[in-house]
């Protein structure tokens, strides 16, 4: 560098050096047992997970949505501790045949789990929240998994009235609770779930952007599973993994509820609001009567629903 090191010396002695040794002494505190250094500053820990926030935002319509997350592993396996899910499954089946060993060693092994296990996690949540409940119209299940970085997470997004937002989110982890213990997955599950992953991956397949998003990163090192393998054996890794598989890799999520990030946002309407008479509210949803959303009702003489008489298409 263009510099003088005497020079820059006699600066770090006279703005460093004269610092004196006890300064902001009184703020230091004693380290934790098991501590690496014997002193640390005055800035308190991060809260431990399983913590709730309720949320308040200014809005002229009533609703709400309430939020499940907790720890996941990343893209390709990798959580935060740096071990790996195919490490843990192995771990927990002491029972594994050497081909399940040789199998969860394919280098797509997590993600497709992965992929698999988010697709049932969200047709249970339709069918228990949305469905039997009759709590929300959307709940969503969601990894946010990174390629490189180590560890991810998982959300659970339900939207609600404000008066069923608690209860929304409560059915939730119930949901959750009972894809890991009561009503673990089922090979109907799993098919079903083979199905639309597969789908999609062959519908995905004619578009750039994929193609574009699995061959980003192919060679390098800080993505270790990634590779054409990614490309040729979606398939056949995808028709090998079983319900045991899911039910041990569901194991690796934060699921516990100590674990648990949870969150409830409401709308407040702002003071002084008056609603504006002239304008028409939207329906929640089209199209949720049965018959579609071409299926528009009116009540005749006889006080039943019947069609309104659509006009012949030219």
């Amino acid at each position: 560098g263009d510099f003088d090191v005497a020079e820059v010396l006699d600066l770090i002695l006279k703005y460093v050096g004269s610092v004196p040794a006890d300064a902001n002494s009184e703020y230091r505190r004693e380290a934790p047992a098991g501590a690496a250094d014997g002193v640390f500053g005055a800035v308190p820990a991060l809260e431990l997970p399983g913590k709730h926030i309720d949320l308040e935002l200014s809005d002229s319509d009533p609703r709400a949505v309430s939020y499940v997350a907790g720890a996941a592993p990343n893209l390709w396996g990798f959580l935060a501790d740096g071990s790996t899910v195919v490490e843990r499954i192995n771990e927990a089946d002491k029972r594994a045949s050497d081909y399940d060993r040789q199998r969860r060693s394919h280098p797509l092994f997590a993600n497709v789990a992965l992929s698999l296990v988010a697709e049932i996690a969200n047709r249970r949540l339709f069918s228990t929240v949305r469905e039997r409940k009759q709590l929300t119209y959307d709940a969503n299940f969601s990894f946010t998994g990174f390629e490189r970085l180590l560890g991810g997470w998982f959300l659970v997004t339900v939207t609600a009235s404000k008066e069923n937002a608690q209860k929304a989110l409560d059915a939730c982890k119930e949901t959750l609770e009972a894809l890991r213990k009561s009503n673990p997955i089922t090979p109907d599950n799993l098919e079903s779930a083979k199905r639309v992953v597969l789908n999609r991956h062959e519908g995905e397949l004619r578009t750039s952007g994929y193609w574009a998003m699995m061959m980003s990163g192919l060679q390098q090192e800080s993505i270790l599973l990634k590779g054409p393998l990614s490309v040729t054996d979606f398939h056949a890794m995808v028709e090998s993994v079983t319900t045991k598989d899911l039910q041990l890799t569901l194991e690796c999520l934060g699921l516990n509820d100590d674990e648990l990030y949870t969150a409830i946002g409401k709308t407040v309407q702002p003071k002084g609001f008056v609603p504006d008479p002239e304008i028409v509210k939207a329906s929640p949803m089209a199209g949720m009567g049965r018959g579609g959303a071409l299926m528009m009702m009116k009540k005749d003489g006889a006080d039943r629903p019947t069609r309104w008489n659509l006009p012949p298409q030219a």
